[in-house]
């Protein structure tokens, strides 16, 4: 069979979700596509959930790994790809059953490098509060591309969410900038820079506000979740690097990675605890260094508290006082999760 779409899923530790993952994408309308699921460790039941779907589907490859990581799994994924466009998909995520054939339909329609949809963010009720499953609201705030379209004409795209399971992507063009992912431990946020090269090398981008994607914010293990506070600066580190090598220096596109970075700075601070505080400090420092601080003052896209956060973190005494006014007041800054 030729393949259309290769869909590669990362897994770790899932049991609770991945059956129903597993059957939003095994059903999806479109058939020709391989499913690559990676077991990268799993210390739960995910591999025997695994073992079952295959040996009804030839269509499932699996690979059993020791654990080496989200990036590393998304590598190996990458390496075994067949397909004419790439899919990434969370184990604890799930989709509507017609994604691939309209983000497949989408892309050979507008030779696209990648195609990227609207997403869901979605909570199962577990945690004692309503259930929820609402469309991310981007079209609501900003004017979104009706054609295909390079960053530098949307560059709100790289301060939203990656999101990059909401898209796929022409495998010849990955291959063609040699993209992989940064092997961190863990889930490490290499989704981060994944999303910021992608976009920032990619010739043909095709944005639907379709949503088909149900980003599940309910999971107490979730990628999400920060376990070690240097992964976003870390990213941050990695993504400034590419964009000095690619001599990318757009201040449109500097400033939104800009509000995205202030939104790191956001998410640590709010749940930083006392004993990290030097380092987090440290860290935070060492990114807004990296900053340009005309686009900083003369970009309108950046606002006069972010400006603030700016200056403030400089000592760590501002780091301090900015995190005790985050901790006591979380509407003091809109932060937004980055993963």
């Amino acid at each position: 069979m030729t393949y259309k779409i290769s869909v590669i899923i990362p897994v770790y530790n899932v049991e609770d979700y991945l059956a129903q993952c597993m059957e939003s994408v095994v059903n999806q309308t479109l058939d020709e596509i391989e499913i690559i699921c990676i077991n990268d460790g799993s210390k739960d039941s995910s591999k025997e959930i695994l073992e079952t779907y295959q040996a009804k589907d030839k269509r499932i490859i699996l690979v059993n790994k020791a654990n080496g990581g989200y990036g590393a799994a998304c590598n190996t994924g990458l390496s075994l790809a067949r397909g004419e466009y790439i899919s990434i998909i969370e184990p604890d995520d799930f989709i509507d059953v017609n994604m691939f054939e309209d983000l497949y339909t989408l892309a050979k329609k507008n030779n696209a490098d990648i195609v990227k949809s609207a997403f869901y963010e979605y909570k199962d009720g577990r945690d004692g509060n309503p259930p929820y499953n609402e469309k991310n609201n981007w079209s609501a705030q900003y004017k979104m591309p009706e054609t295909v379209f390079k960053i530098q004409d949307f560059p709100q795209f790289l301060y939203f969410h990656p999101s990059i399971w909401s898209c796929i992507y022409k495998k010849s063009f990955l291959e063609s900038i040699k993209i992989s992912f940064k092997e961190a431990k863990g889930a490490g946020w290499v989704d981060n820079p994944f999303q910021v090269q992608t976009m920032c090398m990619a010739e043909k981008i095709f944005y639907t506000d379709n949503a088909y994607y149900h980003y599940r914010l309910t999971n107490p293990t979730s990628s999400s979740n920060i376990v070690n506070i240097a992964n976003p600066f870390d990213r941050s580190h990695e993504i400034y690097n590419f964009m000095q090598k690619n001599n990318i220096n757009n201040p449109d596109l500097l400033a939104h990675l800009y509000k995205r970075e202030f939104s790191y700075a956001g998410i640590v601070l709010s749940g930083v605890s006392e004993n990290l505080l030097d380092f987090a400090a440290e860290k935070i420092n060492e990114m807004f260094s990296r900053m340009d601080s005309k686009i900083i003052y003369e970009n309108n896209f950046i606002t006069e508290y972010e400006r603030f956060v700016f200056e403030t973190c400089r000592s760590k005494n501002g780091v301090e006082m900015l995190m005790k006014n985050l901790q006591s007041n979380t509407s003091a800054v809109p932060v937004v999760s980055m993963e």
